[in-house]
C-alpha cells in the first residue's frame, strides 16, 4: 500500500540535456507566478484506492492535505485504512513546484501541440525515478498530468482536474495509475474544503511518518 501511494505521488538519476525553448522557459515561469497570493492552504482529501493484482485490496480513505509556500507538503490519512495498514497512516504526497524544477531536475520541453506543451524532468540526484513526463495546459498554465517512469520499467501517472477557490487555481479532482513489477493499482481522489493561507506550523510538517 505504502509504495502505491508513492508511486502516484512523489518524485527522485543525473544527466545533462539542454535546455528547454523560449517558449518554454516562458511556460515554466507562467506556471511559477500562478496563486501568487497562495502562501499555504489545508484541504479535505478523499479517495478510492484500488490494488487490481494480490491482494486485490480495495479501500476508501479520508485525510488532510497540508501545503506550506515554498514546497512543504504532507498528506496525512485520517480514516479508512484496513488494520494491517495502520503503519501507512501518515503519507506524503510531495511534487516539487514548478519554482524549484531547474535546480532539481534537468528540464527539457519535448512537444507543444494542441495547446499542451510537454517537459522531461530528469532528477539531478540518482534514484529509482528515471523521468517525469509532465502535460501542461498552455492557456493555463496548469499541469495536466504527470507520468513517473521508473528505473525497474515501471511507471505511475496522475491526472489532475482543476477548480478556482478565493481566485487561486487548485486541484479539484485526480485520477492515478500505478503499474510496476509485481503489482497494479488505481486511485480516484476529490480535494475539497481548501482553507486558503490557513496558519500551519513547521511541526505539522515534522512529525514523525
Amino acid at each position: 500500500m505504502k509504495r502505491l501511494f508513492a508511486s502516484l505521488a512523489a518524485v527522485a538519476l543525473a544527466a545533462v540535456h539542454p535546455l528547454p525553448t523560449q517558449a518554454g522557459d516562458d511556460l515554466l515561469a507562467r506556471m511559477a507566478a500562478l496563486n501568487p497570493g497562495l502562501r499555504s492552504y489545508t484541504a479535505t482529501m478523499h479517495a478510492h484506492v484500488a490494488l487490481r493484482s494480490f491482494p486485490f485490496l480495495a479501500t476508501d480513505l479520508a485525510g488532510t492535505y497540508y501545503f506550506k509556500s515554498p514546497d512543504r507538503s504532507k498528506l496525512e490519512i485520517t480514516s479508512g485504512l484496513p488494520m494491517k495498514a495502520k503503519a501507512f497512516s501518515s503519507l506524503y504526497a510531495h511534487i516539487e513546484p514548478p519554482v524549484l524544477w531547474p535546480s532539481l531536475f534537468a528540464v527539457t520541453q519535448t512537444s507543444d501541440e494542441n495547446g499542451t506543451t510537454t517537459f522531461a524532468l530528469v532528477p539531478r540526484k540518482r534514484g529509482n525515478v528515471a523521468r517525469i513526463d509532465v502535460r501542461v495546459d498552455d492557456a493555463t498554465a496548469t499541469i495536466r498530468s504527470m507520468r513517473w517512469n521508473y528505473e525497474n520499467g515501471g511507471y505511475a501517472e496522475m491526472n489532475d482536474t482543476y477548480g478556482v477557490v478565493q481566485g487561486n487555481s487548485v486541484v479539484v479532482a485526480q485520477t492515478g495509475h500505478v503499474q510496476e513489477p509485481g503489482y497494479t493499482g488505481d486511485i480516484t481522489s476529490t480535494l475539497s474544503d481548501y482553507k486558503i493561507n490557513a496558519p500551519i506550523s513547521d511541526t505539522v510538517f515534522d512529525a514523525p511518518r
